[in-house]
């Protein structure tokens, strides 16, 4: 089935966040800090108040004493760190909102902001995570810049390294990325009567709702509004100070305010991922069974702990699936984030697991080659068995199910791994250079309320929820807690609603989310929109269409055992002339009798897994790499549409080989942002994107409704890994560090990092 949502975005007819001009918007530039890290004396925006056009300018002594976002953690040796809307007296990165500018246009609003003087005096920059861990350098919050950490051991490492046959030690580094979506921020505010409605282009609205609420005094009277959304990957599951100024410009002018970020702004001053340095130890026996694994972990957070999440989405995430798909029962870690003067880290497609599937795999390919064992086999010989799910992991994971070594011979067999020998031979005759390379991952989806209790992110509720309304003239409209952000949720939660209501699905229609019609949720991220805000609705569903039954039994004065629906008609069997249709069932039924809405918090996480392979050609001369071939087996249970998945598993992909080869935010030694244009930033187009094979395992998850696992990230995780894998592979030598750039590979060929 096609998905609906694209034909208004193919013609041009969808209403992106700066497609929506109320009368008499305003609009809204900000003036960001050149500095790193500099104390700040003064803020002067009386040159910019005074220009024409300029309605408002504010620093942040104009506030009024909003507070600043304070992620509430409960989570043991996590610092409490304030993040201001405005920076008052201290700038931590460049790109930083300092003050803005509200004029009638957005150009002399830019004008304006350019005209705001700051008087600044540069601190020492913090700009590595060596420079984060220099008790010398200056703190940029409290006493030094770790702001989290934590050290856990299950087992005896120490006594399994002793025993084991090998034991192997890297240290790998991920650098820094942006999310890059194709329409970067946006806010507009609107003044109704004494509240606010917001319209935000995030993935997380009544989150947003709730922080705009308690920071401007406005509870009960704000309502957040979605439009169409053109992407958001993590990057905007975040409440942002921008946000917070623009509605607080808007009230204090009353009238709509509008701000729409530029790229520039989207790669320096937004939200960054991944960077991280690992250094990991692992252990095996001679069969290459894996005995311990020992690793510490360092995130580059930036300069705040971002909001909701605080500074725990990595420095958790990583360690916690370090031990991948693999039975492991000695494990040990110690993990820290790091504040530096660079862009908040936060949510980013796969948020940690990425790293650790980069780190996992790589070590698997090093163990087999220590002990020269085919690098498939040892991965097969270490997965967890099928008849050990549920499986209790050594970091306090429950994995509900899966074929790992299923979606191991998939892929094998898809990539051509037993014909590769004689493949690498006839091209090296040729004089070109082939590797292949394997990398199977775990990841968990659609994450429950407990898991962020225990994480300790108290700001986060864990559940979503969904409402479906029969309406007066037959049709079914649908909320949910979870923005659509291109993942597809306007064809899949339809035709979630159509099969359990047993209604024919063009009658059904998935609403754009608005805090004032959808129930309370999380929001859309962590792969959670089909099993969260989709398992809601399969219950919705089941009970809006008994209370159909059993108001047409009424009207039809029947059993409403005997009432069945079909073709979207309401009638009692073996009788054709006895039915109604939708639109007089509604009809006579009591005013909100045929809506109904409630939450669903998943009793367990889903966890699917997938293996992918791929063939490269490394350039000698150049050290280009070129994906030959590449090849995903992967298994998110039921499938909803296989249109939509194959779209995720594509996307996702494209995106981990886009970190993979090509992507990475640079910093100079005094904090300055390098890459702050795509000129830089290097983002593979559809012309560096391999032809995917796809193939498909089925393993429902156990304990969900409708047994399926999230797909939306799962295809970041395994590119890293495997395309690693393949070029040291082609090379002879390792690659433990990203992205795999040509002055990167010509080191490695000529024996240099």
């Amino acid at each position: 089935m096609p998905r609906v949502e694209d034909d208004a975005l193919l013609r041009g007819a969808a209403r992106f966040l700066d497609d929506l001009t109320p009368d008499g918007t305003l609009h809204l530039a900000f003036a960001r800090s050149s500095y790193a890290h500099a104390q700040i004396d003064g803020v002067d925006v009386s040159g910019a108040a005074a220009m024409p056009g300029v309605e408002l300018a504010f620093g942040p002594d104009d506030l009024g004493g909003v507070p600043p976002l304070v992620p509430e953690l409960a989570r043991p040796g996590a610092a409490r760190v304030e993040r201001p809307v405005l920076a008052g007296r201290r700038a931590r990165f460049v790109g930083e909102p300092l003050a803005a500018a509200v004029a009638t246009t957005p150009y002399l609003a830019e004008d304006a902001a350019e005209a705001i003087t700051v008087d600044y005096r540069p601190l020492a920059a913090i700009a590595t995570i060596d420079d984060a861990l220099d008790d010398a350098l200056p703190a940029l919050h409290g006493e030094d810049n770790v702001i989290f950490r934590e050290e856990r051991e299950e087992g005896d490492v120490d006594a399994a390294c002793a025993e084991a046959a090998v034991v192997v030690e890297r240290t790998f580094r991920n650098p820094r990325y942006s999310a890059a979506p194709m329409e970067n921020r946006g806010v507009l505010g609107v003044p109704d009567g004494d509240g606010l409605v917001l319209w935000s282009g995030t993935q997380i609205p009544h989150i947003l709702e709730e922080t705009l609420a308690a920071l401007l005094g406005l509870k009960g009277r704000v309502r957040v509004r979605c439009p169409d959304i053109g992407g958001g990957f993590g990057q905007k599951a975040h409440v942002f100070p921008e946000e917070i100024a623009v509605a607080w410009a808007a009230l204090r002018l009353g009238r709509p305010v509008k701000w729409v970020e530029d790229r520039r702004e989207n790669l320096i001053g937004s939200a960054h991922a991944r960077e991280q340095r690992v250094r990991a130890r692992a252990a095996a026996d001679r069969d290459g069974r894996l005995l311990a694994l020992d690793a510490d972990v360092y995130c580059d957070v930036g300069a705040y702990g971002i909001f909701p999440w605080g500074q725990l989405l990595e420095s958790l995430g990583t360690p916690a699936i370090l031990p991948g798909p693999y039975d492991l029962r000695n494990y040990r870690y110690s993990t820290h984030s790091l504040a530096t003067n660079k862009a908040p880290q936060g949510a980013y497609r796969g948020v940690g697991l990425p790293v650790a599937a980069f780190v996992h795999e790589r070590m698997m390919d090093v163990l087999a080659a220590e002990l020269g064992i085919d690098r498939a086999e040892i991965r097969r010989r270490n997965y967890v068995p099928r008849e050990s799910f549920p499986y209790g992991t050594v970091s306090g994971l429950r994995y509900d199910s899966g074929n790992y070594a299923g979606a191991l011979d998939a892929a094998l067999e898809a990539v051509g791994y037993d014909g590769f020998a004689a493949e690498r031979e006839r091209a090296r005759s040729e004089g070109r250079r082939l590797g292949i390379g394997i990398a199977s991952y775990v990841e968990w989806t659609g994450t429950n309320s407990e898991t962020y209790r225990l994480r300790g992110m108290t700001n986060v509720r864990g559940f979503d929820a969904g409402r479906v309304a029969v309406n007066a003239d037959g049709s079914v409209s649908v909320w949910t807690s979870c923005p659509a952000i291109g993942q597809g949720v306007a064809t899949t939660f339809a035709q979630v609603v159509a099969e359990h209501l047993g209604v024919p699905f063009e009658t059904v229609r998935t609403q754009l989310v608005d805090t004032a019609e959808s129930p309370p949720g999380s929001g859309s991220f962590a792969s959670r929109s089909a099993i969260s805000a989709g398992g809601a609705l399969i219950s919705v569903s089941t009970q809006l269409r008994e209370r159909i039954l059993a108001t047409a039994a009424g009207v039809l004065e029947a059993n409403p055992r005997d009432v069945t629906i079909e073709d979207g008609r309401v009638g009692v069997r073996g009788s054709p002339a006895a039915s109604l249709s939708l639109a007089e069932v509604a009809a006579a039924a009591e005013p909100g009798h045929l809506d109904i809405g409630e939450p669903y918090d998943p009793p367990e996480t889903a966890y699917p897994y997938a293996t992918h392979a791929c063939v490269v050609e490394v350039d000698d001369d150049t050290g280009d790499v070129r994906i030959v071939r590449y090849v995903v087996a992967e298994d998110c249970g039921p499938e909803i549409n296989p249109i939509v998945v194959d779209g995720q598993v594509h996307g996702a992909t494209a995106q981990g080989i886009g970190g993979a080869l090509y992507e990475a935010l640079r910093y100079g030694d005094d904090g300055q942002a390098v890459t702050a244009s795509f000129m830089d930033y290097l983002v593979p187009t559809a012309c560096e994107m391999p032809a995917m094979t796809v193939r498909h395992l089925e393993t429902p998850a156990p304990d969900v409704r409708g047994g399926v696992k999230g797909v939306g990230e799962g295809g970041t995780l395994a590119p890293p890994g495997a395309l690693a894998n393949a070029v040291s592979d082609a090379l002879g030598t390792e690659i433990n560090e990203l992205p795999i750039q040509p002055g990167l590979v010509l080191g490695a060929r000529r024996g240099r990092r």
